[in-house]
């Protein structure tokens, strides 16, 4: 449960779901030393409660911390948080401190396999603490903390003295573009309903895999549809992991194509990542069939699943 210093590492990285606050899921790869490649589930927050000198000192909040349940330590990226968060590191004999703007945050004690370990505990997200943000304190953060408010605005709040407690600690000037703003003031076209359908069995099948979010009694967490774009008959398969999903899918294969006499010919999901865990035997190689992907996470163009 501690965390452990990592001078490889490129981001803050925990298997413990249970510690990030404001958990959004996000789905990335990652590389580690044995050249294997896992993948994020979900980013959030974490708080941590420090013991600088053997006494509690102030909590403080780590950013962009990634789930990654199938890793087994929790990493904190040493050179990261020193050249991209501005931090001084200062190495003793067996000790690794962090400051930032002058005030020690949080400490590491370097064991005798000369691995640091940081002195404290990680809060889960259910408890409530006083939070002390990593983050500098410039126009970008505070743009994020009022809703995304106009930069003019947050300058004329602190120019008229019309609030209390925004300070500004930082000269660094604010992004030039704000995805979220931008996002927020993006819309979507219209998209036309078609009447166009597969015009055979098994001319096109749609699938999506779901998540119980509770596991039942026999261990089962997710489902998986199938769905016949003409006939709309549908099949729907319970799975203890992800990676039952290509044993699945091949169960179907087999079952419809002897059930009604046809080849599987296309197949439709939703880009969501799923069927990016089956075998390095591809779909394509293996069924000799034709994969359409949907908008990513829409639903849209996946409309039968």
């Amino acid at each position: 449960m501690k965390w452990n210093t990592d001078t490889e590492a490129t981001s803050h990285i925990t298997p413990h779901q249970h510690w990030i606050r404001n958990y959004t899921p996000y789905r990335v790869s990652i590389h580690l030393a044995d050249n294997r490649v896992i993948y994020s589930e979900g980013v959030g927050t974490i708080v941590f409660h420090p013991l600088v000198n053997k006494k509690d000192s102030r909590d403080v909040e780590l950013t962009q911390i990634l789930h990654v349940p199938a890793l087994q330590n929790n990493l904190l990226p040493v050179l990261y948080l020193m050249r991209q968060k501005q931090f001084d590191i200062h190495i003793s004999f067996n000790t690794i401190s962090f400051s930032c703007s002058g005030s020690v945050l949080f400490t590491a004690t370097i064991d005798n396999n000369n691995i640091g370990y940081l002195n404290g505990t990680t809060l889960s997200s259910s408890e409530q603490v006083h939070m002390s943000s990593t983050l500098p304190f410039n126009l970008s953060l505070w743009h994020k903390r009022l809703c995304h408010h106009k930069y003019r605005g947050i300058k004329m709040l602190i120019k008229d003295n019309l609030v209390e407690g925004l300070v500004i600690d930082s000269a660094a000037k604010p992004y030039s573009v704000c995805k979220p703003c931008i996002a927020g003031k993006m819309y979507a076209n219209l998209f036309l309903s078609s009447d166009t359908r597969a015009t055979e069995l098994l001319g096109l099948v749609h699938s999506d895999l779901h998540s119980v979010g509770t596991s039942s009694n026999g261990g089962l967490m997710y489902w998986i549809t199938f769905i016949d774009d003409l006939s709309c008959f549908k099949v729907v398969l319970s799975l203890k992991k992800k990676s039952d999903l290509f044993g699945a899918f091949k169960t179907f294969k087999a079952y419809a194509e002897n059930a009604t006499g046809m080849t599987l010919k296309s197949f439709r999901c939703d880009k969501g990542g799923e069927y990016c865990i089956c075998p390095k035997s591809s779909l394509l190689i293996w069924i000799n069939m034709v994969l359409q992907n949907s908008i990513e996470l829409k639903t849209i163009h996946n409309r039968m699943v």
